[in-house]
């Protein structure tokens, strides 16, 4: 369909419409605003000057809301969108920008440091044209800057007493133009910085290790008497019910899901322990709000102290959905092994859910596409030959996935990311490199997959060795009309495949066997390619479409049903009820080093079992990460309640459940995810644990 003029005003009503009244379905509300919406438009024909003179402007134009009441000013101007300069190009997200560099070099700081830069000779034409890109972007920052610092006045002169206020006047006086010198201007500097980006049209933006960037401002506020850990306490909930504001606008495919992730713990070069009062005021802080976003996720290690093993257990018990603990001793040694340099694995964080990455270095989109484990199996009975040997049919399958990851692979090739001078300004390397990130300036570029269906198809393949070559029950070439047909007359054959035989998640030595040679397949097809910036591409075992790729997609020889969900990250599927410490056994024998791109451990955990068992649960969860499980999450949940909430959402309004990656109210989930939480939930309920 050809493009009319009217093309980009159409998709900046979508904007506003998608990110601002799709999820409340409040059709008044959008008509009700549409005199509201103002365009930001360019006829720039240069891609970056395009995005700088947006980028001015939306500083320059975007209407600022604040209330006198809050002790920060966090305001997005959600109804001023630029319009898109007609090419298609993915935004960049799903990333964390190096807000420390923000608070220790300000503004200043920066454009002295691209000053230096273009002083360098040598530099061809692009180059130049990027980095005075940069110095036009932290203008742009300014003009806002003062602006907020204006409407603050204006506020200061009807509300003369106004504490918070005056408080900000000061602040907006110095950063982020200059570096933050005590805890709150830090607080104030970051949530100015976040919403620029989130106003820059960026997607699933993190927060990064907020308790090892604060930690020096606290800690200097502290010495100084400035501040009491009582009132630091007080300015974190603050500073989190700012994030939190804006939380639909912030969604991206769920309400929910906004990527708003801070990393908290972990462990330091020399294997001490990193956290620190802020860990816990964090955890606290989060603990009292019981908001689902943002939400934590917790670095634990061998040398995790105890206080913060049972700190870690009272956020669960109150059902917040996390932390969601991430293993130090296995990832930081697979980062190590892929290449990332070992000064900077220590500093790792995640992306929006659990892959992770180097905040402020990586540039890493690690949800761009996903292999679906299911798809050459179905093609391979679909062209099914005859074959007497399970060995050879397994290799047959190999080489039918390799073939599959290749043609992935070729699509990621045709993936076009647009110039993004406000993310390069606030990542590392950018400026060293003088490129932007689109053009691989950053200093690692790595594409990550996800998968779905592993489990499915573990159970799939064991299923097809045992019935069709084992028992010889069936034939090989009936398989495919059956799963075509979705089991239509073989009810009783189709439980059977969900109920019998070896199961994914179980501590047996071939489902471990086979579940690692999957992982080998695709991390040795992958290593001998490289993405569009000449880095390397990762996957890992989790993913946020095990509904999403499910929709329309027949059934599989595992039991499943056309359109059912396919597995849960790494979890026993329906009815392969296996205990904690099988599961345990299972997902630590796995090899993360072949695929650390997000590998998360799934359970359901009921709240009364919780509360009974408190010290051996967090046993449990101790001995599951020494043992070599990479990540764990988990919903603490009361089934009769969940039945309760899906019945009349009115009921429970404040239930928060875990969802991929996320935590969200399980009032907004569409029905299916309500489905599968509250069918799992039973499921793990019926088992006994």
């Amino acid at each position: 369909m050809r493009k009319t003029f009217l093309y980009p005003y159409a998709v900046g009503y979508y904007q506003v419409y998608n990110h601002t009244f799709a999820y409340s379905k409040d059709w008044t509300g959008l008509i009700r605003n549409l005199p509201k919406i103002r365009f930001i438009k360019s006829n720039e024909k240069n891609e970056l000057k395009f995005k700088v003179q947006v980028f001015k402007e939306l500083c320059r134009r975007s209407r600022i809301h604040y209330d006198p009441q809050e002790v920060f000013l966090y305001s997005l101007d959600i109804l001023t969108l630029p319009l898109p300069d007609g090419s298609i190009q993915n935004k960049w997200g799903n990333l964390t920008v190096d807000y420390e560099k923000v608070l220790k070099k300000g503004l200043v700081g920066l454009k002295k440091e691209v000053k230096t830069q273009l002083q360098i000779k040598n530099h061809d034409a692009n180059s130049e044209l990027f980095l005075s890109s940069l110095l036009e972007v932290l203008d742009g920052i300014n003009v806002l800057r003062e602006r907020n610092l204006d409407h603050l006045k204006r506020l200061s002169s009807k509300n003369p007493q106004n504490r918070n206020i005056e408080s900000l006047i000061e602040i907006f006086s110095k950063v982020p133009f200059h570096s933050a010198e005590t805890f709150k201007e830090a607080l104030q500097s970051l949530l100015f910085i976040n919403s620029l980006i989130w106003m820059d049209g960026h997607p699933l933006v993190g927060l990064g290790r907020l308790d090892q960037v604060l930690y020096p401002f606290y800690s200097e506020d502290l010495k100084n008497g400035i501040l009491t850990p009582s009132e630091a306490q007080d300015l974190i909930k603050e500073f989190l019910k700012s994030i939190n504001k804006y939380y639909e606008y912030k969604s991206n495919a769920l309400l929910g899901d906004t990527g708003q992730v801070m990393i908290l713990g972990g462990k330091n070069h020399d294997g001490s322990d990193a956290s620190n009062e802020l860990t816990f005021l964090f955890m606290d802080a989060l603990k009292e709000l019981k908001i689902p976003d943002p939400k934590i996720v917790l670095r634990v290690h061998k040398g995790t102290p105890e206080e913060l093993w049972q700190k870690s257990f009272e956020c669960l018990k109150e059902g917040l959905g996390y932390p969601l603990f991430s293993n130090d001793d296995i990832i930081i040694d697979a980062l190590i092994q892929f290449g990332y340099e070992t000064g900077d694995v220590y500093d790792y964080g995640t992306s929006a859910c659990w892959e992770p990455l180097i905040p402020g270095k990586s540039s890493d989109q690690n949800n761009l596409a996903h292999i679906n484990f299911l798809e050459p199996l179905k093609r391979e009975l679909k062209e099914m030959k005859d074959v007497d040997d399970f060995d050879i049919f397994l290799r047959l399958y190999y080489e039918y996935l390799e073939v599959y990851i290749e043609e992935i692979l070729q699509k990621l090739d045709e993936i076009n990311f647009e110039a993004s001078p406000l993310i390069s300004l606030l990542m590392d390397d950018c400026i060293e490199n003088s490129r932007d990130i689109s053009e691989g300036g950053a200093r690692y570029n790595h594409i990550g997959l996800l998968t779905v269906a592993m489990g499915n198809t573990v159970n799939a393949l064991l299923n097809i060795k045992r019935l069709a070559f084992e028992d010889e029950k069936i034939n090989l070439k009936e398989i495919f009309p059956l799963i075509e047909n979705n089991f239509e007359s073989n009810e009783v054959l189709r439980i059977e495949l969900q109920n019998k035989g070896l199961k994914y998640g179980m501590d047996n030595e071939e489902v471990i066997k086979l579940t690692n040679k999957l992982m080998g397949i695709v991390q040795n097809k992958l290593k001998d390619f490289r993405n569009i910036y000449g880095d390397r591409y990762k996957f890992g075992l989790s993913s946020p479409a095990f509904i999403m790729e499910s929709v329309d997609y027949p059934a599989s020889f595992d039991g499943r049903k056309s359109n059912e969900p396919f597995g849960v990250h790494i979890s026993p599927i329906k009815t392969s009820n296996l205990s904690y410490t099988e599961i345990i056994n299972f997902a630590s024998s796995l090899s993360y080093q072949k695929a650390f791109n997000g590998d998360v451990v799934d359970i359901m955990v009921e709240k009364n079992f919780l509360s009974k068992f408190k010290e051996n649960f967090i046993t449990f969860l101790k001995v599951s990460f020494q043992k070599g499980v990479m990540q764990m999450q988990m919903n603490v949940l009361n089934p009769k309640i969940l039945l309760e909430a899906r019945e009349n959402p009115d009921t429970h309004p404040n239930l928060i459940v875990r969802v991929w990656g996320f935590s969200a109210y399980f009032r907004d989930l569409p029905e299916e995810y309500k489905d599968l939480i509250v069918e799992r939930a039973l499921q793990y309920e019926s088992a006994n644990y």
